[in-house]
């Protein structure tokens, strides 16, 4: 029955970081889809130098790549250095906004399996501080009980882990999208910048 409170109040926290973790999993997939970052209607415009098409895409577009060109390719900047130092300094700020989250993910993946282990050893200290206790006229706890209340502290483990793999599954995943999407941005960019200050 101790092993099983001891079990209890781990599973609270590790309950808290299931969910936190389902949040921010969610949230990610929608704020990193494609037409969200790098749209392809505007990735194609500026690829083709088509500047007029461009200054109407971006009227209307709030993705990462439209930001980054609204400070980009606004006609302040004199010459293509200042328009690429431009760039650089807001791809900076939008890549940081695309890895929201993840710092969140990465401590829930360390802390998860902790606060199972930290069950586990907790549960197992009641269960044979409860066999030590048996006196000579007290009755000696049976072999199901003792298995049962090990059992009942494993748990707290297996749900860390529960918690933990499923994060770090999701964590490696955004982390290479936004490499990606980093990458193409990047790359459409540099085009831009070409065309519209050759």
């Amino acid at each position: 029955m101790i092993a099983l409170l001891s079990e209890s109040l781990f599973m609270v926290p590790l309950l808290v970081c299931s969910v936190v973790a389902l949040a921010v999993i969610i949230h990610r997939l929608i704020s990193l889809s494609g037409e969200r970052v790098v749209p392809a209607a505007l990735a194609s415009a500026l690829e083709g130098g088509d500047r007029n098409r461009v200054q109407e895409l971006l009227d209307a577009d709030d993705s990462s790549l439209g930001q980054i060109c609204q400070r980009a390719l606004g006609r302040d900047h004199p010459d293509r250095a200042a328009a690429v130092s431009s760039a650089e300094a807001s791809a900076r700020e939008e890549v940081t906004k695309l890895q929201a989250g993840l710092t969140t993910l990465e401590v829930i993946i360390t802390i998860a399996p902790l606060l199972g282990l930290l069950g586990t050893v907790s549960g197992l200290v009641t269960v044979f501080s409860g066999l030590g206790e048996t006196g000579a006229g007290a009755e000696a706890p049976s072999g199901s009980g003792i298995a049962r209340g090990i059992a009942e502290a494993l748990n707290t483990t297996i749900a860390g882990l529960v918690v933990a793999v499923p994060a770090v599954i999701a964590h490696g995943y955004f982390q290479r999208k936004i490499d990606r999407l980093t990458v193409r941005m990047e790359r459409v960019l540099h085009g831009a910048i070409e065309h519209f200050y050759h």
